[in-house]
């Protein structure tokens, strides 16, 4: 057997860390707020044919005056159909063709839709996020106390809302802009984390019938010894993918990829110190002959087995 770790000396001082980072979140969100991109604000949305126009970065150059703007291809690689997304009111609209005509002449401009997005319906999508988010959360608790139990159900939910709000204290003091795009990273490392969360309990479950142990801290430290190769290597060959994202992309993937950096990062240090560090406070009393279900040695017969 490898060498036991002593993971839960870095416990507390992971908590108290981690607290004070996500309260400078809350601090940088009072103060700076989230720079909001155009699919959580008002704003016009334009499908337009651009001859000459060089890519996507060319357009987005020509609507560098008026800010805010998100700029993609429609149809194929080829095409030079855009779809332009810009951060303003409907009586302005015409902004986003002046700028273009200026730039390409206004023979090479073809509008072919515009459409505004009113204050409500950002409102009504942000609030969507935010539900399914909750959502997603509950399915996980629901899912982990089935699996395991209650207390280890809840660490895991605890590491999830850890990590959202580390991403959410880097998207606030970074100010990149919080999109759709940056909406999908977060829910990504929501399902990431789980699973590094998840491969640590299943570990804790078949250690226990296996070794001779003192007290519940024992048993969380060989089973994060004996993962710890696992968490690192996962999240080490997952980062050259996102490294390689945000080296050889621009706009909104490259927003993800930082995000999705953070979110890796922040995933394996909670699924170590953070849901081990709650189990083991719930845990604190915890005897070897209680088994995983906390009950009296009479009432589990075989509970080391139970999870």
């Amino acid at each position: 057997m490898k060498k036991r770790l002593t993971f839960n000396k870095g416990f507390l001082p992971c908590a108290i860390f981690s607290c004070v980072v996500i309260l400078s979140g809350v601090f940088s969100f009072a103060t700076r707020g989230i720079n909001l991109g155009i699919d959580f604000k008002p704003g016009a949305i334009e499908e337009v044919v651009i001859k000459g126009a060089a890519g996507i970065e060319d357009v987005r150059d020509s609507l560098s005056a008026i800010g805010g703007v998100s700029v993609k291809k429609v149809g194929s690689s080829d095409s030079e159909t855009y779809q332009i997304r810009a951060g303003v009111k409907e009586s302005e609209g015409g902004k986003i063709d002046e700028a273009l005509a200026n730039r390409y002449g206004k023979d090479n401009i073809n509008v072919l839709k515009t459409d505004f997005i009113g204050s409500s319906m950002s409102s009504s999508l942000a609030r969507q996020s935010i539900f399914l988010l909750l959502g997603t959360m509950l399915l996980i608790w629901v899912y982990a106390t089935i699996r395991f139990h209650w207390d280890f159900a809840l660490g895991a939910i605890v590491a999830l809302l850890h990590d959202i709000c580390i991403m959410f204290t880097f998207i606030s003091w970074s100010q990149i802009e919080f999109s759709t795009t940056t909406l999908a990273a977060v829910l990504t490392i929501v399902g990431y984390s789980i699973n590094a969360t998840v491969v640590i309990l299943d570990r804790v479950r078949y250690n226990l019938p296996l070794m001779e142990i003192k007290n519940f801290n024992d048993l969380l430290n060989q089973s994060l010894t004996d993962t710890m190769a696992r968490s690192i290597i996962t999240t080490a060959t997952t980062l050259f993918a996102v490294l390689s994202l945000y080296i050889f992309t621009t706009g909104s993937i490259k927003d993800f990829a930082l995000a999705m950096t953070v979110g890796l990062l922040s995933g394996c240090y909670s699924s170590i110190f953070i849901s081990s560090g709650f189990i083991s406070f719930v845990r604190r009393d915890w005897k070897p002959e209680y088994g995983i279900h906390h009950a009296k040695p009479k009432q589990v017969q075989g509970a080391a087995s139970a999870i």
